[in-house]
């Protein structure tokens, strides 16, 4: 006997929620009990998906998913997170259809995130324009205080946080300094590579008063470390000049790692785990406190959902979907 077609053959949005929170919760009865729903209904809601992408999303003990559940899951909770979103911003993108958010950031952020997180920003508020200036740490901090920045954007040791006091913050990603190797160089085999073991070779540094050399600072600091002690071999500037130089095995360096995915992906460089006293890198989205307009609501209410659907893993590091 034919199999009665389906009355409802485009799942509901609510029918993604509801996977969601089944995820979220661990189990149909569980998640039965937050929406308000029956455990019937919460599974042909998870039902309905599975006919429509014709595949199944959960696995038949514990109701963990399967390689093709997580692949749909990571997709509507961003879609779902979309959506939430644009109930805040398309209103205000009515009221002020074209307005220009100025933007400072530190070069880390901007050689690796900001492109494609204010890309983003411009698929809601399509009238977007954006001014762009950058500079240290502190030209940052000093251009949020007053008010020539409606944002800014650095990336700060966690020692380093007390000097934020004056802001209101988000942290956007956590990230932590690796070595960078040639894929071919005697060390890239090891699970981790001690400090005191890397400075032993020829080192590629970025050139002071960069945020690469602040952070190599920090490091050193922490770790005893003086510099007459080092062998450098090079001191370039910029996260890309510096892997290139060590991918035709000119040096080693330090560097924070999200920078480097792209580039070890490719299989340019390889990085390693440090073995020593850490610095924990935090990207940082500052505003100055009890400043808030239109423009400052939506970006931050977009900076929230920015961070609570991609995590650690944002798009802009690793493309994983695209822009």
């Amino acid at each position: 006997m034919p199999r009665k077609a389906r009355r409802d053959a485009d799942p509901k949005v609510s029918y993604f929620i509801t996977f969601l929170r089944v995820v979220e919760e661990g189990g149909f009865r569980k998640a039965a009990r937050k929406l308000g729903l029956s455990p019937v209904a919460v599974m042909n809601h998870v039902r309905a998906l599975e006919d429509y992408f014709k595949v199944k999303l959960l696995k038949p003990k514990g109701g963990r998913l399967t390689p093709e559940g997580e692949e749909v899951y990571r997709v509507l909770k961003e879609v779902v997170g979309k959506l939430n979103l644009l109930k805040g911003l398309v209103p205000e993108v009515e009221e002020e259809y074209r307005f220009t958010l100025k933007v400072y950031t530190a070069e880390t952020p901007m050689e690796y995130l900001l492109p494609c997180f204010l890309v983003r920003f411009r698929e809601f508020n399509p009238g977007a324009d954006f001014q762009i200036d950058v500079g240290s740490m502190e030209d940052v901090k000093k251009a949020v205080l007053e008010r020539w920045a409606d944002i800014g954007l650095v990336m700060a040791p966690s020692e380093f946080r007390d000097s934020f006091r004056e802001f209101e913050m988000i942290r956007i990603l956590n990230d932590r300094l690796v070595a960078v190797v040639s894929p071919l160089h005697r060390i890239s085999k090891g699970e981790f590579v001690s400090l005191n073991t890397l400075i032993k070779y020829p080192l590629i540094l970025d050139k002071p008063g960069s945020d690469n050399r602040m952070f190599v600072d920090e490091l050193f600091k922490k770790n005893m470390i003086d510099y007459d002690s080092l062998k450098v071999k090079l001191v370039l500037r910029g996260s890309t000049v510096i892997m290139t130089a060590v991918s035709q095995g000119l040096g080693v360096s330090i560097l924070p790692e999200m920078p480097t995915r792209k580039w070890v992906k490719a299989g340019l460089v390889k990085t390693i785990p440090l073995r020593c006293e850490e610095v924990t890198l935090s990207l940082l989205q500052l505003k100055a406190k009890n400043v808030w307009t239109d423009i400052l609501k939506s970006f931050w209410s977009y900076t929230r959902w920015f961070v609570e659907t991609y995590g650690e893993n944002p798009p802009c590091v690793q493309r994983f979907t695209p822009i």
